[in-house]
């Protein structure tokens, strides 16, 4: 098996207990057969690995080769922080290509389980304002299209510079972000309010800041309002989900796990994007890790600054399955119209396109490339092109994706595939 856990939100069914408990069995009895397959993890990584989690206080934590020939969590951890800690030491020996992004099942206190007893207060509970909207769940209204654009939203996020300097600079990141922005309320492009559109670039990119901002956008737009969300920066590895997260300016590394915890969370942005009342929702991620980011961060990388029987210039994007399970929250998806066969909007209609829509630069294990020649990225500069000529997201991604794959193949001799997924099968939203 080669999903993470995270998959079971897309329309597929829970295996039966008794499956699960023969699968188990079966995996447990065959350990020299997952060893037997083709991969470059070795008992010396197994050891390593286990001496290390020894040494950071991990005594429950167990490690094993999977049946992909990865290294696979096993044991018991008191949290998610220890699954981190964990997952971040078999990331640093191995690389994030041979660490499967699988949560073990034994940890003894849940983030679950903290979200509910919340609800379940021992003490008096706070009947502020600001503790009532934190304790209540989210409730999203999804039936029904909605009517003309009533008001546009926008947040658009550049960093390039961090305050950890062995973090590398992004060369045009924070270009990206203000070519993006002024696209946004250019009247001749999507003709956004100024007032309504805040960028946040650099030192003002804090992981707090931009909470606060999607916060805001969250409680002030609503059902007929477009909101669209940029971000253009480095990513963090992939978690123990296999989600690579947004690193902020104040993003830290040390201890490595601490990346994780201190850049923009998925459960950030699912919370944000399920909670919105809008039913028109654009979101880019111009993100990825590589290695080349944290190659001046001490204890990282794996010896050698990558992952074993991997290429120098390592990446890893996020998924469409994964923008879909642990973001969007979707059981039925909709990808762009080739894969779908979907219907292309018609021509003006200024309200027909609507859904909540997610775009990553890249797929799972590749780069966001940046262009010398374009002094931008490629998707960035090719989807404001594409939204500059269609005025339509979905048009807009047809037009980049292809330009985006030959660009980065002819200058970088590497493989760039942008993706979409969408909760409407008509997301050819209009700016």
């Amino acid at each position: 098996m080669s999903y993470v856990p995270s998959f079971r939100a897309i329309s597929f069914k829970r295996p039966l207990a008794w499956k699960s408990l023969l699968f188990v069995l079966t995996l447990s009895v065959l350990p020299t057969f997952a060893q037997a397959l083709s991969t470059p993890v070795q008992d010396n990584h197994l050891a390593e690995i286990r001496g290390q989690l020894i040494q950071n206080g991990l005594f429950g934590a167990e490690v094993a080769i999977d049946v992909d020939g990865r290294i696979a969590l096993r044991g018991s951890y008191n949290d998610s922080q220890a699954v981190d800690a964990a997952f971040s030491i078999a990331q640093t020996v191995v690389g994030v290509k041979w660490v499967s992004p699988v949560t073990p099942e034994n940890i003894l206190r849940k983030d679950w389980a903290k979200k509910l007893s919340s609800f379940f207060p021992t003490t008096k509970p706070d009947r502020s304002s600001e503790a009532q909207k934190q304790s209540e769940p989210i409730r999203i209204v999804t039936t029904g299209r909605p009517g003309k654009i009533r008001q546009k939203y926008a947040l658009v996020v550049g960093v390039g510079e961090f305050a950890e300097k062995r973090i590398n600079r992004l060369q045009y990141a924070t270009k990206d972000a203000g070519d993006f922005y002024n696209f946004l309320i250019n009247t001749s492009g999507a003709g956004f309010p100024r007032a309504n559109v805040q960028l946040l670039l650099n030192e003002q990119a804090t992981t707090g800041a931009i909470e606060q901002a999607l916060r805001l956008l969250k409680d002030k737009a609503q059902d007929d309002d477009l909101v669209v969300v940029y971000f253009s920066s480095h990513g963090t590895p992939p978690n123990k989900n296999g989600t690579v997260q947004v690193v902020t300016f104040d993003t830290k590394v040390t201890p490595r796990q601490k990346a994780w915890e201190t850049s923009l969370s998925e459960d950030t942005l699912g919370e944000f994007i399920q909670g919105t009342k809008a039913k028109r929702l654009v979101m880019v991620l111009d993100t990825c890790y590589s290695n080349g980011a944290y190659r001046k961060v001490d204890n990282f990388l794996p010896v050698g600054g990558k992952s074993l029987d991997s290429e120098d210039d390592e990446g890893f994007g996020n998924s469409r399955k994964i923008l879909a399970s642990r973001l969007l929250g979707a059981k039925d998806l909709f990808l762009d119209e080739k894969e779908t066969g979907g219907v292309r909007p018609t021509s003006g209609a200024a309200s027909d396109g609507w859904g909540k829509v997610l775009i990553s630069a890249s797929d799972a294990g590749e780069r966001s490339w940046e262009s010398d020649s374009l002094r931008n990225s490629f998707f960035t500069y090719y989807f404001i092109s594409g939204m500059s000529q269609t005025k339509d997201v979905k048009s807009a991604f047809e037009f980049a994706k292809p330009r985006v794959s030959d660009g980065v193949r002819k200058e970088k001799e590497q493989i760039q595939t942008p993706q979409v997924v969408s909760d409407q099968r008509d997301w050819a939203i209009r700016f």
